[in-house]
């Protein structure tokens, strides 16, 4: 027998000393629960186990929760006859063995080892628990304290960690300690091994220092110490939980560059600023909207090449996305913005709606010129003149004239082969206007679109072409696929598709696209405005789009391409050197990297738009302030950049923030499903709770619980978490 530990299996010469001895092959494996055809545990057959020179002493019955039998631990003890008095305790279990033999051995209980008094937990399960070691004192504690369930565990004081603490989860626990060394760290272990368990509280009995050497709750009360004391001392244990304190759980949400309205052109400014203010909402949100929209117009009709002599060509589409709290008033400021882009659409439509007029009053007209030319023809054969007939009929004959396509500006759901069609009827390119971006950027994640994701990554560039094949549709071919998109999107729905492209589960570009992606800080106040739209600056806002839109191509039908001033073309290249050399730097996250690679697109972009505005004729290349405030865009962006890909992380530690609000909803201990059944807000997938579950453990909310043991279950046991009890007193 181990000295060390009593309950590890038999060594080869030790199985000598069990009934019957073992067979050395095939190992003997206790029964649990005890079946109910196994011999009596009587004082003649535990006699029959004991060591040579001792004698049986006692027995202590380890049953379940249930109250069946499990096994037995039996103390034997060696008189002083010439020798030193000795005890040995020994745990006794129903096995079986060689040939299906079932029998009574001195044999351990298998780990996780069961806990004395289990059935006592069950039966009493809201009262207080007492843990001391070795069953002896567990017996003599049960009737000093009634009110308390008192347990120990098997194998001494040595092995407590190897016992199933499972069953005092969400239980109060005091632990008393033996008087001695082994006895306080006994008691440490048992600490350590409840608070991993999920014990709601966890306290230690200090002992007067007046208590002899050895002393536990089995031996007499020693001279000067009461029942009373005793009781004093268990009510006053103080705490021993082992937990830190637990830390707050932060925001990690960058700081951005605020929105300055010198950021715009003169003509756009005072209506940006005027939007903001009569509806409280962020001067970032008409701001963005306003430039995709220019962005749209321009399209195709004149580019930009950002080197002096390179071919590198860049159309001026761009995506936006406007993020904030729901109510921040993102859709109202974006229609705002987007009000002269509709009332030119509008104006296209009137215009188009006309023509068709026309073409069906000339369709009908002609219609009466060869209804009188059938019968000036029928004349001509009857007077016998053939050639004169043909000549009639040939001249009034014709297809029937085909109507155009009506003209867009804006789309706002539509399939990618309808796109495909407006595009090729709009070569100018389209602005795809989502209220809520999410809905589309979620859409494009699944693996049925797909193939729309990859055109909606070649639109991004404004000058590729794109081919669809279906089987029923058969081929459309996109000659030039240019989109500039603008939406709306709240935190909340933003930071999972931030969190796929951080992760890598979707990080193919899509998310990086969206260049012009602000999400400013919610404005700190809120007031009553109610006047007119400054009229002068209304005009010269919807002049500015009207001028945009009446821009023509070349005479050949070609784009317009311009290039930087020689001033402009070195503010753009030095900023262009800074932002590859921190790109290529090795500090930035992969996505934040891949964002700012696209940035020279942007900026080009945003300089030759500036500069479309700021000139009243054509422009022959864009100038140095266009190029300065489109450089200033840049660092605004970068800041919402840097808040956007942080919202990954902002969202786990959002989720983490509510399940630790929301813990009184929560079973204890709780596992991921409990949380994920919740279905809060930020944690309806299983990745994001358990992402928000490593927080809480990150930051001393919750620690995991040792999985209960369970013979009858397979599989791998589902983990459970436990409060800190400083939350639990809080709740």
């Amino acid at each position: 027998m181990n000295a060390a530990d009593p309950f590890s299996p038999l060594r080869a010469d030790e199985k000598s000393a069990s009934r019957g001895g073992a067979d050395s092959v095939n190992p003997w494996v206790p029964i649990l629960p005890v079946p109910s055809d196994a011999p009596e545990l009587t004082k003649g057959v535990l006699s029959a186990f004991a060591p040579a020179g001792y004698s049986f002493t006692n027995g202590w019955r380890y049953r379940d929760e249930r109250g069946r039998l499990l096994g037995c631990v039996v103390r034997f003890d060696r008189p002083a006859n010439g020798m030193p008095a000795d005890k040995q305790v020994l745990p006794l279990t129903f096995c079986e063995g060689p040939n299906s033999r079932r029998e009574w051995r001195l044999k351990g209980f298998p780990e996780k080892r069961p806990l004395y008094h289990l059935d006592a937990l069950a039966e009493h399960p809201e009262a207080p628990v007492l843990v001391v070691e070795g069953e002896k004192a567990a017996d003599a504690a049960v009737k000093l304290f009634p009110s308390h369930v008192v347990v120990t565990s098997p194998g001494g004081s040595k092995v407590a960690h190897k016992a199933d603490w499972t069953p005092i989860a969400g239980r109060s626990v005091t632990v008393w300690p033996d008087n001695d060394v082994p006895g306080t760290e006994y008691a440490k272990a048992v600490v350590a091994a409840c608070e991993a368990a999920g014990a709601r509280e966890v306290r230690i009995a200090e002992l007067p220092t007046s208590l002899p050497e050895k002393w536990d709750l089995a031996d007499p009360l020693p001279d000067g110490v009461s029942m009373e004391m005793l009781r004093q001392i268990l009510e006053g244990a103080p705490c021993a939980s082992s937990w830190p304190a637990p830390m707050p759980i932060t925001t990690n949400l960058p700081p951005v560059v605020p929105f300055s309205g010198d950021l715009l052109p003169g003509a756009l400014q005072g209506y940006v600023m005027d939007v903001a203010e009569r509806q409280q909402s962020a001067p970032d949100f008409a701001a963005v909207a306003t430039l995709c929209g220019l962005a749209a117009i321009v399209g195709n009709k004149v580019r930009i090449r950002p080197k002096q002599n390179d071919d590198w060509t860049v159309v001026p589409n761009l995506w936006g996305a406007i993020v904030g709290r729901p109510s921040a008033m993102k859709s109202p400021a974006m229609q705002s913005a987007l009000a002269p882009l509709y009332s030119l659409q509008d104006e296209l439509r009137k215009e188009w709606q006309a023509e068709c007029r026309d073409i069906a009053a000339d369709s009908a007209l002609a219609n009466l010129d060869a209804k009188e030319a059938k019968k000036q023809a029928a004349k001509a054969l009857k007077g016998g003149d053939r050639d004169e007939a043909r000549r009639l009929i040939m001249d009034t004959t014709g297809d029937d004239p085909e109507l155009p396509p009506c003209p867009r500006l804006i789309v706002n759901d539509a399939t990618v082969e309808k796109l495909g069609e407006l595009l090729n009827e709009n070569p100018n390119g389209l602005l795809l206007v989502r209220d809520e971006l999410p809905g589309f950027l979620s859409r494009l994640e699944s693996e049925d679109h797909q193939s729309d994701r990859a055109f909606y990554l070649e639109s991004f560039n404004g000058d590729g072409s794109f081919t669809y094949d279906r089987i029923q549709r058969g081929t459309v071919h996109i000659e030039n696929c240019t989109m500039s998109i603008i939406g709306g999107v709240q935190p909340s729905r933003i930071a999972p598709i931030v969190r796929g492209a951080v992760s890598g589960a979707s990080n193919d570009g899509l998310i990086q696209r969206l260049q012009l992606a602000v999400w400013p800080d919610d404005r700190p106040d809120w007031k009553w405005v109610d006047r007119r739209p400054n009229a002068m600056d209304r005009g010269m806002f919807e002049a500015a789009f009207r001028r945009l839109h009446d821009m023509e191509r070349k005479e050949d039908g070609e784009p317009l391409v311009l290039r930087f001033s020689p001033e402009a073309q070195t503010m753009f290249r030095e900023w262009m050197e800074e932002i590859q050399a921190e790109a290529r730097g090795g500090k930035l996250s992969s996505t934040l990297e891949s964002h700012i690679l696209k940035m020279p697109k942007t900026v080009a972009s945003l300089a030759l738009i500036f500069e479309l505005i700021d000139s009243q004729d054509v422009p022959q290349s864009v100038g140095q302030e266009a190029t300065a405030r489109a450089l200033d865009w840049a660092d605004y962006l970068r800041s919402h950049a840097g808040r956007l890909y942080a919202a990954g992380q902002t969202m786990v530690e959002e989720g983490a923030r509510l399940i630790a609000e929301r813990r009184g909803q929560l079973p204890d201990p709780f596992t991921a499903r409990d949380v994920h059944k919740k279905d809060w807000s930020g944690l309806t997938d299983r990745d994001a709770v358990a992402s928000a579950i490593e927080i809480l453990i990150g930051t001393h909310h919750c620690r995991e619980v040792a999985a209960k043991a369970d013979t009858n279950v397979r599989g791998r046991p589902t983990t459970s978490y436990t409060w800190n009890p400083a939350l639990k007193v809080e709740g």
